[in-house]
């Protein structure tokens, strides 16, 4: 199935490819996700094209520094994300997905807040 989305300005628009649903979504309890509601939907790389905004978005990144969180640099919002979790994936917010409301899903708590605890790094 593919899906569609981007920022709140409009910017930013991506296209994915994604599994049968329901989907499973991730509900991460790092810091940044906390703070953002962000709920995650990981697709691989090859499976995520960025339409639109390449040149309209700026990265942040924190703690380890491995995850590149990508935000419009007018609206604020990101939309989708590297995560250090998912290396070989892109974590698409649920949120920003057109009509999300409409797809069937599964949310799953993810342990975000300690991974990597033994590396000694916050989740990020």
């Amino acid at each position: 199935m593919k899906i569609e989305g981007g920022c709140h300005c409009g910017l930013v628009r991506f296209e994915a490819e994604v599994g049968d649903e329901p989907l499973e979504i991730l509900d991460c309890n790092c810091s940044i996700c906390s703070m953002t509601g962000y709920l995650h939907l990981i697709v691989p790389d090859t499976r995520f094209r960025l339409i639109d905004g390449q040149k309209d978005t700026t990265t942040y990144r924190f703690g380890s520094g491995k995850a590149r969180h990508i935000f419009c640099s007018q609206c604020g919002i990101k939309s989708f994300y590297r995560p250090r979790s998912h290396p070989d994936g892109i974590s698409i917010s649920l949120r920003c997905v057109d009509d999300w409301q409409e797809l069937d899903v599964k949310i799953v708590p993810f342990e975000g807040r300690d991974w990597g605890k033994g590396e000694n790094v916050p989740g990020d």
